[in-house]
């Protein structure tokens, strides 16, 4: 990896872009991430468009970013298809804006105004939001937890007012969502984070085998 000089991948149809899977980002990106550091050098990252064999070009990742936002993540006739699909429709949204933050995380290759529109888009714009909040809130609330911690982590250079709006607009998901959760009886579904640091590699890996062989653990 010291040795690479440049990362490419292609896309051969619309049906898949770089937003449409994490493992797009885990793969080039993360192949990148890699090739920066053990090089120690600015590894640039490409990517290849075969859609139209005619037409055969090559962007720079960061421009082939920019074109999948465009046409599709903040393309409003693409926003209303999701939203006929309730539930699993915001649940995409989401998600794709995720993958946005795991390129960034992984490339540093996202621009600042496509976080500032992915705000303004999902969370500032009134009628989007009200569809987030009546569909599906989780999916909101994660959407505006990751911009913040892009923004945290010095990921994103946002307007001012933009972050502002963001920031209001995520303590009112809180309130919404402990509001909602304070009806709730008995079990419910939850998510929850494991942290291993190195030192608890050895424990964690005896309490999977053990687990894995059936034994009480």
């Amino acid at each position: 990896m010291s040795t690479v000089e440049v990362t490419f991948n292609k896309t051969v149809t619309d049906e898949y872009d770089l937003l449409g899977c994490c493992c797009y980002f885990g793969s080039h990106g993360g192949m990148t991430a890699a090739a920066r550091t053990l090089s120690g050098k600015n590894v640039a990252a490409y990517y290849g468009d075969t859609r139209d064999m005619s037409q055969v070009a090559v962007r720079s990742l960061a421009e082939e970013l920019r074109r999948v936002v465009r046409t599709k993540l903040l393309n409003p006739q693409w926003i209303e298809g999701l939203k006929e699909h309730g539930y699993a429709g915001a649940a995409e949204m989401a998600r794709r804006a995720g993958r946005v933050f795991g390129w960034d995380a992984t490339t540093g290759e996202v621009d600042d105004w496509i976080f500032d529109d992915i705000v303004k888009t999902f969370l500032l714009d009134e009628e989007n939001r009200m569809f987030f909040q009546e569909h599906n809130i989780w999916a909101m609330e994660e959407m505006g937890r990751r911009l913040l911690e892009a923004n945290e982590r010095g990921m994103w250079n946002p307007d001012p007012e933009v972050l502002d709006g963001l920031r209001a607009v995520y303590l009112e998901i809180e309130g919404c969502l402990e509001e909602d959760l304070s009806t709730v009886r008995g079990p419910m579904q939850g998510g929850g984070i494991d942290v291993y640091v190195p030192e608890d590699l050895n424990d964690w890996k005896k309490t999977v085998h053990i687990r894995n062989r059936g034994e009480p653990g």
